[in-house]
């Protein structure tokens, strides 16, 4: 259990909700290896994956490029964040919204999310983590390694148990990106004391 909390605790949390659907699943139901994992992701998660990836590697190369790539990358960085909004669209219409819930923090060890049901330390669920601000959607298993009661319920820490590393890359970034969004919005209002 401790190498779990440690795993989980390697990465930072932020506190932002983002949809999260959990599927209960025993054991034997988790992919033993990430080639079993990559057969399990359904193809629109897997899709979106490498949409995101060619973006990256697209845009990656302009940047050596120096200014007179600037407004080239601008426009293909337009373009990319548009495919993106619609695959997250479509990903998120896929799975209806009354099996959602949202989590409290995640980061790149996991998340935390409260529930009205109870789970025992080592219960595994198959994970579908939607990332708003960063219009992608991870396909994963995590299991609960700690349970806090709530006055809402129960919040579960759930460690990632078996995802890719270009979606755990991502998770990571999203929570980097969610902190600097939360420290402009700080710095703001403590420029204008009126917003708080």
């Amino acid at each position: 259990m401790s190498n779990k909390q440690e795993q989980f605790e390697a990465f930072f949390q932020v506190d932002e909700a983002n949809r999260v659907n959990l599927y209960p699943v025993s054991f034997t139901e988790v992919p033993i290896d990430q080639d079993k994992l990559e057969l399990s992701i359904p193809p629109l998660f897997r899709l979106a994956n490498e949409v995101n990836e060619l973006s990256v590697s697209v845009l990656r190369p302009l940047r050596n490029l120096g200014d007179v790539a600037e407004e080239l990358a601008t426009y293909l960085q337009a373009q990319s964040r548009k495919i993106d909004l619609i695959m997250s669209h479509i990903l998120a219409t896929e799975t209806p919204e009354e099996d959602a819930e949202y989590c409290d923090s995640y980061g790149g060890g996991g998340l935390r999310v409260t529930l009205p049901t109870a789970y025992p330390i080592g219960q595994y669920f198959r994970t579908k983590l939607f990332l708003q601000h960063e219009a992608s959607a991870i396909f994963c298993f995590t299991e609960v390694i700690a349970t806090t009661t709530k006055d809402q319920g129960t919040q579960h820490t759930l460690v990632f148990a078996r995802i890719r590393e270009s979606d755990q890359e991502l998770v990571v970034r999203a929570s980097l990106h969610a902190q600097t969004r939360q420290l402009k919005k700080r710095q703001l209002d403590k420029k204008d004391p009126q917003n708080s």
